[in-house]
């Protein structure tokens, strides 16, 4: 009876053993499909901006190389403030005659890409529109610097999105587009807090904290691009949507 006993302890140690052990694998063999499924939507992130920036170098070729605007490895656009040439009236969210004229050539070009038909846009899911200033104290303003240019950069983005919605493309736009692009595009300012630096890297992540205020004003369109869109179509291709 005794050995009996010992055996079905034995018998009994074993087979939990192996549970434990099934356990173990199976958990491994998630965590490999987990893996998997964030290394294609990387891919396919990194596929989706490719083809963003792609389209816009090719629309924006001319206005590139004559540094009119400059465009990022994500797909953002930037305009910067020149000397003699701001892109507002000082302190100001007014726009200059100079930005606008710029703003005039961009607008509709900027707003043929969007609304091409190429597949990956359809993964946008913000197209914001950055005020960004720099660490120079407003004259004769006593209140906190950051807090007084957080409001300038925002009421400046604001303009820009004003602007682009008084455009005659914009105008002429069918009812569905323009749903799409009222969902889409948003304004926000930054006040000093992206500042740059010589390399034109934020200083607060770089190395260099010497802050290149010429640098640092500047508007920026910005593509946000849609993780949950993406995991959606890695499921489809893969055929795991329910």
């Amino acid at each position: 009876m005794k050995m009996l006993l010992l055996m079905l302890s034995k018998q009994n140690e074993e087979s939990n053993w192996i549970s434990v052990a099934d356990l173990m694998t199976a958990l491994m063999v998630i965590f490999m499909f987990i893996a998997i499924n964030y290394i294609l939507q990387v891919i396919d992130h990194t596929f989706v901006e490719e083809e963003i920036y792609n389209k816009l170098e090719e629309v924006f070729e001319e206005e590139i190389e004559q540094e009119e605007i400059e465009l990022g490895p994500d797909g953002t656009i930037r305009f910067k403030a020149e000397p003699g040439k701001n892109l507002f009236a000082p302190n100001q969210s007014r726009i200059s005659p100079e930005f606008q004229e710029a703003l005039d050539n961009f607008i509709p070009k900027y707003w043929e890409v969007l609304t091409s038909d190429t597949t990956y846009f359809k993964y946008i899911k913000e197209i914001r529109i950055e005020g960004h200033t720099d660490t120079v104290p407003p004259y004769g303003q006593f209140e906190d610097s950051y807090i007084y240019n957080l409001n300038l950069s925002s009421r400046r983005a604001s303009s820009v999105l004003d602007y682009l919605r008084q455009n005659q493309v914009y105008q002429d736009a069918t009812p569905e587009e323009k749903r799409r692009m009222n969902f889409l595009f948003t304004s926000i300012g930054f006040s000093f807090s992206r500042a740059l630096n010589d390399q034109k890297e934020y200083v607060y992540s770089s190395s260099n904290k010497q802050v290149n205020n010429e640098f640092s004003r500047r508007v920026e369109f910005r593509i946000v691009t849609s993780n949950e869109e993406l995991i959606d179509a890695i499921k489809e291709r893969d055929g795991q949507k329910e």
